[in-house]
């Protein structure tokens, strides 16, 4: 029984470490990974969802995008969908919201595309990315890991004396 308690928290502990690892992951600045935030998309993005993000050559009415977006003294990424294309800039609006954005969103901007929508993930991604995060599904597991592998050690080192 703990055998198995043990192989399903070792398993749990590197899919939690393979999500935080791919989500931060650039891959080949083709696919991004970005953590939904706002409800700004509801019904169709969540809060807390983590949007997959391709990079196209052109985008066109009704593609969900990701971008660069300004957002007092800093930079912010905002995944809304294209309602209108007018000359060399886009329009977006979130789904939930009643207008369209002020702010014009010209192409190279533009993150990419989003291509897959992998719900409630995200709040494991952010919570992992704060300092309890880090200690709780990062540092306190690795420890538990290697205090159990030890006393292992310690009873066939035991078991060898006697």
């Amino acid at each position: 029984m703990i055998k198995t308690i043990y192989k399903i928290f070792i398993l749990f502990y590197f899919v939690i470490l393979f999500i935080v690892i791919v989500s931060s992951l650039n891959f080949f600045n083709q696919i991004r990974f970005f953590t939904n935030v706002s409800s700004s998309m509801t019904p169709e993005i969540q809060k807390g969802a983590v949007v997959v993000v391709k990079k196209q050559l052109d985008y066109k009415k009704g593609d969900i995008i990701s971008y660069y977006g300004e957002k007092v003294n800093n930079i912010d990424i905002i995944t809304h969908r294209i309602v209108d294309i007018g000359g060399n800039v886009y329009t977006t609006k979130g789904d939930a919201n009643q207008l369209a954005d002020r702010e014009l969103v010209i192409p190279r901007l533009v993150i990419g595309e989003v291509v897959l929508i992998i719900p409630q993930v995200g709040y494991l991604i952010m919570f992992s990315k704060t300092h309890s995060g880090n200690l709780f599904l990062i540092i306190f597991p690795a420890i538990l890991i290697v205090c159990i592998e030890l006393i292992k050690m310690f009873k066939v080192i035991n078991n060898f004396k006697q």
